[in-house]
């Protein structure tokens, strides 16, 4: 059943003999699962499914990974995401690796930074109930954008222990304390705006 599932989406025009689910399939199955490209359970499907990188699927881990979730079906397969969303909102552990994966996905080949757009459109999307700061920091990056073109992978981890750490302000947050120099200009901004 994975094979007959898989192939509804599969890249065939690949030219490089490569099994996989590429860009265009998966937003194929997001639509087929009911999901909104623009919302979090695609970003979910794309994180259990084992996404090598921005939804792009190999055969091997498709199989692997509805093989693990028990899932034979669309129906099933929706279900398990729905699941693991939930799962996500209550495990700080999962969430946080759920998180870091993001940053994986928002890369550019081998580059080790991401840009700081993709950042912004994505730090909503995947916001938790824990992570208030998220939005202030869009509107700190947006209100800089001239200066921050891009993050590093420390700044993108580093978030979200900030936001756990601070809660949804950064009055007691010190440039004594071990974060990344960024977060010192985002707190000084973030004083401004009071």
């Amino acid at each position: 059943m994975t094979e007959q599932l898989f192939s509804q989406y599969q890249d065939f025009e690949r030219t490089d003999g490569k099994s996989l689910i590429g860009p265009e399939g998966f937003e194929r199955l997001s639509t087929d699962l009911g999901y909104d490209m623009s919302q979090v359970e695609p970003l979910v499907l794309m994180w259990k499914l084992g996404c090598t990188e921005m939804g792009t699927v190999p055969y091997e881990n498709w199989s692997q990974s509805l093989t693990s979730m028990r899932v034979g079906s669309l129906d099933q397969l929706r279900k398990e995401i729905d699941s693991e969303i939930d799962r996500l909102k209550s495990d700080k552990k999962e969430y946080q690796q759920f998180y870091r994966k993001m940053f994986d996905y928002l890369k550019t080949g081998k580059q080790k930074v991401i840009s700081v757009d993709y950042a912004k459109d994505i730090l909503p999307v995947i916001k938790g109930a824990d992570n208030a700061l998220f939005d202030k920091f869009v509107a700190f990056l947006d209100a800089n954008s001239e200066r921050i073109k891009t993050i590093n992978r420390d700044q993108w981890q580093s978030l979200l222990e900030l936001s756990r750490t601070m809660g949804d302000s950064l009055a007691d947050y010190s440039k004594e304390d071990a974060w990344p120099a960024l977060f010192d200009d985002f707190a000084e901004w973030e004083h401004s705006q009071k």
